[in-house]
């Protein structure tokens, strides 16, 4: 009796030792993919010369990106180098283009000030947030300076991109030279943006729980038609109660678009349909199987 009992006990230590090695090995991978997916996300380029001591350095910041608005917002910080600084500020007035949408696409920067921010939006060029999460969004933008007084003056410029919004993945590019050809002092850029990897993930983890909160409810129902099992009143509560749960869990879904995109016909509609079916089956299979006391 004792040996026996010692060898539940060391079996229940073993189990509970494996179950503590999972969680660990779960817990550490889930870190990982973080980790990975936070290098992914940023991004933080320089473009065009930075080595010529004579420039207009431009540092962008994306400050938040809504694809369901169709907008990227983009700050613009100008700082002068060499001959065009005197103590942080300019040596000759100049304009500054820098193509956004809403805000001041042409800013004129004057001469001994400190060149202000520039804060904007450009709108999505390409891209459709109904193929959420799946859906990629690229957007252009130029920036280049000029001389009032010298229309023909080419001004250097180097250009810092920085780009990290949550759940997302930033990249910043050069377009392409087939659609444009930059110029150490006309520079044409390329932002992509897409959903991160763990907002994928997330996602898909959220699309396969609603088919099988559907399944369970459907099958559920169907083996209380074919098989002479008593129909509980809970199954109506409870089909009624997932009916409009599933909505709630669709919306947990980060940063989700409105209804009608590539993962409700993916998941959503399909849970839903199932549990809708199931409770006029349910009441159809009690309504008529009820039976008068002898």
């Amino acid at each position: 009796m004792a040996n026996t009992s010692r060898k539940l006990l060391i079996k229940r230590i073993v189990i509970m030792l494996l179950c503590l090695v999972l969680f660990v090995g779960a817990f550490s991978g889930a870190l990982y993919f973080y980790q990975n997916d936070g290098t992914q996300r940023s991004a933080n380029h320089t473009f065009g010369d930075d080595k010529e001591p004579n420039r207009i350095n431009v540092a962008v910041t994306m400050l938040g990106v809504d694809p369901i608005k169709s907008e990227i917002n983009l700050r613009f910080a100008p700082s002068p180098e060499g001959t065009y600084a005197k103590d942080a500020r300019l040596t000759k007035d100049l304009k500054f283009f820098t193509g956004i949408e809403s805000g001041k696409a042409e800013v004129t920067l004057e001469k001994n000030r400190i060149p202000d921010t520039v804060t904007g939006s450009l709108s999505i060029a390409s891209g459709r947030v109904s193929d959420y999460p799946f859906d990629v969004h690229k957007s252009d933008f130029y920036l280049f300076f000029t001389n009032p007084k010298d229309e023909k003056e080419d001004i250097p410029m180097s250009v810092d991109f920085y780009g990290a919004i949550s759940g997302y993945n930033i990249d910043v590019d050069y377009i392409p030279k087939a659609e444009f050809e930059s110029t150490d002092s006309y520079i044409g850029l390329r932002v992509t943006v897409s959903r991160s990897v763990i907002t994928k993930s997330f996602a898909i983890f959220l699309m396969i729980a609603m088919w099988l909160i559907g399944l369970v409810i459907f099958t559920m129902t169907m083996i209380v038609v074919w098989q002479p099992r008593p129909i509980e009143f809970g199954m109506f509560t409870l089909i009624a109660g997932m009916l409009f749960a599933l909505p709630a869990v669709r919306n947990l879904q980060p940063s989700v678009p409105p209804l009608g995109g590539l993962s409700d016909f993916l998941s959503f509609f399909w849970a839903e349909s199932l549990v809708a079916v199931s409770m006029p089956i349910l009441f159809f299979t009690w309504l008529t199987r009820y039976k008068k006391p002898s």
